[in-house]
């Protein structure tokens, strides 16, 4: 949680996440670019690699990956579904002929624990998202302003299905 607790201290305003939402690609909010910018979304394709483990300790869970998004080769090490420990490598577009456990159980991981990640660029990446500016709010336990940035996403597909 740490890992999480930091990213979050990083966002510049209340993100509000809402899953079920309308369908079809929506036009970017100037809010949605404004997030991508100021989380370096023009410069991502310089991007080699990116290494990062997610813990969720509560649950003894830890996943390390390694993502090269040029190549968008996933490197995975971390427990299967069973328990046991795992080391793979795999190309995303090849999904088809990877493993069942890769196909069903790692990628859907990576693509959770990397949206989690990266979800301030995914805010400007996903033209399929809507995403409304809605001013400045009181935030509910520190009574302080913030503003309020919600991001809905189709009831059909979501961000795994594209």
């Amino acid at each position: 949680m740490t890992n999480l607790r930091r990213l979050a201290a990083l966002l510049p305003c209340s993100v509000l996440f809402i899953a079920p939402g309308i369908s079809g690609a929506q036009p970017h909010a100037p809010i949605a670019e404004q997030i991508g910018k100021a989380y370096g979304v023009d410069s991502f394709g310089q991007v080699e690699a990116i290494r990062y483990t997610f813990n969720i300790p509560e649950f003894k869970l830890s996943r390390t990956w390694v993502w090269e998004p040029k190549t968008d080769t996933v490197s995975y090490e971390g427990p299967d579904k069973e328990g046991k420990p795992v080391k793979v490598t795999y190309k995303r577009d090849e999904l088809s002929s990877q493993s069942d456990a890769i196909k069903n159980d790692i990628d859907p991981a990576f693509v959770n624990d990397h949206y989690v990640l990266l979800f301030p660029l995914h805010v400007a990446w996903d033209d399929w998202a809507t995403v409304t500016d809605e001013g400045m709010h009181e935030m509910p336990i520190s009574k302080k302003s913030a503003r309020r940035v919600v991001v809905k996403f189709p009831s059909q597909g979501g961000y795994s299905a594209r």
